[in-house]
């Protein structure tokens, strides 16, 4: 009976006691990719009895966790050297005198960061866009610094909007860093910032003309787009016959630069109202030189020249027949004069825009 109590006892000193845990875990640093990971073990023994009655003995490391625990045998710092960058997963296993055995995992970060951005060219006074294409791997807790080349802060924004303070061409730079050590990188980009043109509108006739009569509008350059408001037109001439507000937006690129101007429309009076447009091209519209309110002021001599004082046209009694022809053959589209005799002997003059 001894013998057996004894070797109960023996066998309770080589076995581990539930008073005993065996704890592994390790630390790490966080590197570039390139750089060495440094692997530091920190495996112990919680031992509830004084002395400890086990120790470890054996450690070894999963670079890859194939459950191979093949690198790093028995050595307690580790430095390996990862291929690629992102989360890597390394294992650590620890084995004890008395049997204990017992691994731990950890995904450790290997950085790369390669900053870019794009951006849309903007127009002046407003708002440019900038979306951040920086590829991370590895640690997403990135830190990032705009300069935007023209004066203005420094913003750190992941994708700041900005309005800059002139126009022209500004070299815009983003530097991104890791939160940790791991060096910074620079990626600059030239932004175009154009400014909105000035639109300059020319007239044939006046803005505030009679009824019946028409007001050629023309926008005045070179434009990649142009849209009239409220008539919707995107050429760049637009008659108008009817009173009310009117604008046009000039587009050069994506900058619109814009004009607008009012048009009123007065009743007859006594005097001739005459239209300055003629367009003979068969549409029923503007195909005749009038006198808008001839049967009221008849009869009217008039004279019509060009602009080297060649008369083109002559009527004593004017009918409203005239198509903008000279010698049966149409007459080329140009501004041209005349002058009006009605029946109160008063002379008006005026020109007469022919637009074929």
């Amino acid at each position: 009976m001894r013998k057996i109590l004894l070797a109960i006892i023996a066998l309770a000193w080589f076995l581990p006691s539930r008073g005993q845990e065996l704890v592994v875990n390790f630390t790490y640093d966080t590197v570039c990719l390139g750089d060495s990971t440094h692997l530091t073990s920190n495996c112990r023994i919680i031992d509830t009895q004084i002395p400890p009655r086990d120790e470890i003995v054996a450690i070894a490391w999963d670079v890859n966790c194939d459950g191979k625990f093949d690198e790093g045998k028995d050595t307690a710092n580790y430095s390996f050297r990862f291929k690629d960058a992102g989360y890597h997963c390394v294992g650590l296993k620890a084995i004890t005198k008395n049997g204990l055995a017992k691994a731990a995992s950890n995904f450790i970060p290997v950085n790369y960061l390669e900053p870019s951005f794009s951006a849309k060219s903007g127009c002046f006074q407003d708002t440019v866009v900038f979306t951040n294409e920086t590829i991370i791997q590895g640690d997403p807790h990135v830190l990032y610094d705009w300069d935007f080349g023209d004066g203005s802060a420094t913003d750190t924004n992941t994708n700041p909007h900005h309005k800059f303070i002139d126009y022209g061409q500004f070299q815009v730079g983003l530097t991104a860093r890791f939160s940790v050590n791991c060096g910074t990188k620079v990626y600059n980009s030239w932004v175009t910032v154009k400014n909105k043109p000035v639109v300059v509108v020319n007239f044939a006739g006046d803005t505030i003309m009679h009824a019946g009569d028409t007001l050629i509008a023309s926008v005045q350059g070179t434009y990649d787009s142009i849209r009239w408001l409220p008539t919707k037109d995107t050429t760049y001439t637009i008659l108008i016959t009817q009173g009310g507000y009117y604008s046009v937006k000039a587009y050069d690129g994506a900058c619109p630069g814009q004009a607008g101007f009012n048009v009123t429309v007065k009743e007859h009076g006594s005097d001739p109202v005459v239209t300055n447009l003629v367009t003979p091209n068969g549409d029923g519209f503007n195909d005749r030189w009038k006198i808008l309110n001839l049967a009221d002021i008849k009869p009217c001599q008039v004279n019509v020249f060009n602009r080297y004082g060649t008369q083109v046209f002559s009527s004593s009694d004017y009918k409203n027949d005239w198509d903008g022809s000279f010698n049966g053959k149409q007459l080329a589209n140009d501004t041209y004069y005349y002058f009006a005799r009605c029946y109160n002997q008063i002379l008006y003059k005026g020109n007469v825009t022919i637009l074929k």
